[in-house]
């Protein structure tokens, strides 16, 4: 089985409506039997009006088990996470880490996050969104190149890295503090 996966809390900022909407565009124009795997907790009360969706390859599987979230990203085509907002952007990592192409966002940390090695769409764009489906459910050149870029892109982010960075700020800041003071 083929798929394409979101993997977040279910929350109106992560914009599944959108997702699910420009998902619905791929299936008709496509007549694909493609699956879109949602996985995620629902968070306070969000409500996803696409959840009571007719097409019955939008499949919600909650929160799952790290062997059962393994199976997902083996059958991945592409993660599709186009949120309104991100903090930073893990999953976006995190698919870079297993292996599989990514769709996102353009907004907030996304960008930076994904930098040349993602597809990106407007969230707000639900044919953008789809055609970028289309592009990575058609495209085996274009995920294996994302996949290879996304492997390189990944190591610009580890915890290492931003403890150093960190530790070199505060190095900075006392230094600063100490010199105003002589």
């Amino acid at each position: 089985v083929r798929i394409f996966y979101f993997i977040g809390s279910i929350h109106p900022r992560k914009n599944l409506e959108n997702l699910i909407r420009a998902f619905e565009t791929f299936t008709t124009t496509t007549n694909s039997n493609i699956k879109l795997i949602i996985v995620g907790a629902r968070m306070w009360k969000s409500q996803v009006k696409g959840q009571k969706v007719e097409n019955s390859n939008v499949l919600f599987l909650g929160r799952l088990e790290a062997e059962e979230l393994r199976i997902v990203l083996g059958s991945a085509l592409a993660m599709t996470f186009v949120p309104w907002f991100e903090g930073f952007g893990i999953p976006v990592l995190e698919a870079m880490y297993a292996g599989v192409p990514v769709l996102t966002s353009t907004e907030t940390s996304l960008p930076e996050v994904g930098g040349d090695s993602v597809l990106y769409a407007h969230p707000g764009d639900v044919e953008e969104i789809s055609d970028k489906m289309r592009q990575m459910a058609a495209d085996s050149g274009l995920r294996e190149e994302l996949i290879q870029k996304g492997f390189q892109q990944k190591d610009k982010f580890s915890w290492d890295k931003s403890a150093d960075k960190v530790w070199r700020c505060l190095e900075n800041a006392i230094h600063g503090i100490h010199d105003s003071k002589d």
